[in-house]
């Protein structure tokens, strides 16, 4: 048995709204969602006479207004109160959110927005446990900057896999409106990058070629939300890649990619999809579909010239109020990715493999979480989930030479023949097990919780440590 661990310093990378979202709030309770609110009775649809904010005493009014969206001159009933209420609650940034109208003498309402602000920053550890990756580090993160909303984050962590440094910034009510979002991000980042072989039925995969990359990045996205349910986004990342020998007492010391002056890597993706998701205390609801289109090209400022097209399903399913079934599906189709740039799969990707443990230009995942509650005491409260995670993963542009080259014959990606040969052509894996999840009363999201995951392949049990993010 091994452990795995399922936050490496990338996944702040990734979901840096999510990471705040999850670690903002400390010390506060938590609003039940099946709770009663007094929101006003059933009433007729009535006109927004004025808006007023009670309650807040870090966030601002006007934020508080631009999340409720609802201002003078709408009209409202019961089910528009009670989705103003429930997009106060998905910010992450209130214990509470209630909602309720007072009649004026000229037959117009007041909407009353009362809130009660969680705790926004938290300093916490990070923990990296497996046998590809031992270490730690420190996070900071503020989930509502100036009483705007606005996230910042910034952590450091020393491990044997990776280390680095990540500092990133999100407004998601860019100029006081929500439907533009804006977020700024910076890494530098040393990976160790092991390759196995592709067979999914070995227990102890045999490092086959470890190589370490040094990388400086940066990228900024820009996102409109229309309707608030239809999502696009722009975004451009721009970093400087560099790939050191490999290591010279594991079997391959042919090095993956070329040797040499640094290279620019610079990206522009495209996003558009729908997104009705919504998570109350610790529940998500809503559906998620999205579909998205990278390019890296000298157009582009790159030194690379390659291409990404992806498709997302996330589906979250509330059950008896406190009961989740949470679903997540992707198909990404890559041509001509550099090594650096390759789709994995394993670890927290994965459960029940190595990390990273496959590789490939092609891959097919498919997630399915049902979360319950166990017990409480007083103010922690317990979770248990259980999952399955299958993914296939192939190879479908590899040279016969087993050689990609930039347009100025560099090597970019030289594949070993366990990885792009044998009897299948493509690798299926599938993981399932079960986990706990510990969740303070204030915390939307996971604090602490531990998965243990059986490789139905190679018949191998890993754990997993679970720190402050969801696996979906």
């Amino acid at each position: 048995m091994e452990y795995e661990q399922c936050v490496p310093l990338s996944c702040f990378r990734r979901h840096l709204s999510v990471l705040a979202m999850a670690l903002a709030g400390l010390w506060a309770p938590m609003a039940h969602a099946g709770e009663d609110t007094p929101v006003s009775p059933a009433l007729p649809r009535s006109q927004v006479a004025e808006v007023t904010v009670e309650g807040a005493n870090k966030t601002r009014s006007s934020t508080v207004r631009a999340f409720g969206q609802v201002d003078v001159g709408d009209e409202v009933d019961l089910d528009e109160l009670e989705k103003v209420e429930r997009r106060l609650l998905a910010t992450g940034l209130f214990q509470e959110a209630r909602v309720s109208t007072e009649a004026l003498p000229d037959g117009r309402v007041r909407v009353v927005l009362r809130v009660k602000d969680k705790a926004s920053w938290v300093v916490a550890p990070t923990v990296a446990l497996s046998s590809a990756n031992t270490g730690g580090g420190l996070l900071y993160a503020e989930n509502n900057l100036g009483g705007r909303a606005k996230k910042f984050a910034v952590a450091a962590q020393v491990s044997t896999g990776e280390s680095g440094l990540y500092v990133g910034f999100l407004d998601p009510v860019l100029f006081g409106l929500p439907q533009l979002k804006f977020s700024l991000e910076g890494q530098l980042k040393s990976d160790r990058v092991d390759e196995y072989s592709m067979d999914a039925s070995e227990d102890d995969p045999e490092v086959l070629r470890r190589t370490r990359f040094n990388s400086a990045t940066l990228s900024s996205e820009l996102g409109f939300i229309l309707f608030e349910r239809v999502r696009a986004a722009a975004k451009y990342r721009v970093g400087s890649i560099d790939a050191k020998s490999p290591d010279p007492e594991k079997p391959v010391t042919t090095p993956p990619f070329g040797l040499g002056p640094a290279m620019r890597d610079a990206s522009l993706r495209l996003m558009v999809g729908l997104d009705s998701r919504q998570t109350l205390h610790a529940v998500t609801e809503g559906l998620n579909l999205e579909a998205s289109y990278e390019v890296s090209s000298p157009g582009v400022w790159s030194e690379f010239d390659y291409r990404k097209f992806g498709l997302l399903y996330r589906h979250g399913i509330r059950f008896f109020e406190e009961n989740n079934l949470v679903l997540r599906g992707e198909l990404v189709l890559g041509r001509d990715l550099p090594f650096h740039q390759e789709l994995v799969m394993g670890g927290n990707t994965l459960r029940g493999f190595q990390y990273r443990q496959f590789r490939g230009d092609s891959r097919l995942t498919f997630t399915a979480e049902y979360h319950f509650p166990l017990f409480k005491v007083k103010s922690l409260a317990f979770r248990g989930v259980a999952f399955s995670d299958t993914g296939a993963i192939a190879w479908w542009d590899v040279a016969e030479d087993r050689l990609l080259r930039d347009a100025n014959g560099r090597v970019i990606r030289n594949y070993l023949p366990e990885t792009v040969t044998g009897q299948n052509p493509v690798t299926v894996a599938q993981g399932v097990g079960g986990g706990l999840r510990l969740y303070l009363n204030n915390v939307v999201l996971p604090l602490l919780g531990v998965d243990v995951a059986y490789a139905v392949n190679s018949g191998q049990v890993r754990f997993y440590l679970v720190a402050g993010v969801t696996p979906s």
